[in-house]
């Protein structure tokens, strides 16, 4: 069997390149806390008066979420617990179901009011809102006739 050798598939495009450094520079990889995280999904997106935060975070109990907001960044730490079941460990066959601590901080492109961050949660789901600053808001000013 001929193996297919295509030297250009290590190249990544500039397009691509410069896509990541750009996604880089405003959302910071998830970060080793204590040795290992869990990874978890998340949106951010922006409105005109908020970044909207949604994580998928099924299985995780609200009281076992932590939200750190400052002016340019926020933090969210929790722990996927395990469920106890009757199985001993040597008796899977495959087990995916995630156990342990996730943490992951996103640095934001303008600041944000810290006493403005709302979270919810629902069906799995966390939703922070992280309320702009006012410094940060287009303000239109009227002209005045003198």
């Amino acid at each position: 069997m001929a193996m297919t050798i295509r030297p250009m598939r290590e190249f990544v495009s500039l397009r691509d390149a410069i896509d990541k450094l750009f996604a880089d520079s405003f959302i910071r990889p998830a970060m080793l806390f204590d040795g290992e995280t869990v990874p978890f999904a998340v949106d951010l997106y922006e409105t005109p008066e908020a970044y909207v935060l949604k994580g998928a975070l099924p299985g995780v109990k609200p009281e076992d979420i932590t939200i750190d907001a400052t002016p340019g960044m926020v933090t969210v730490r929790g722990e996927y617990k395990l469920i106890e079941t009757e199985a001993k460990e040597e008796t899977y066959l495959r087990r995916e179901l995630r156990t342990g601590i996730f943490h992951r901080a996103f640095e934001l492109p303008l600041s944000i009011d810290p006493t403005k961050v709302e979270a919810t949660f629902k069906d799995g789901m966390l939703k922070v809102t992280l309320g702009k600053a006012e410094i940060v808001k287009p303000k239109q000013i009227k002209v005045k006739i003198v």
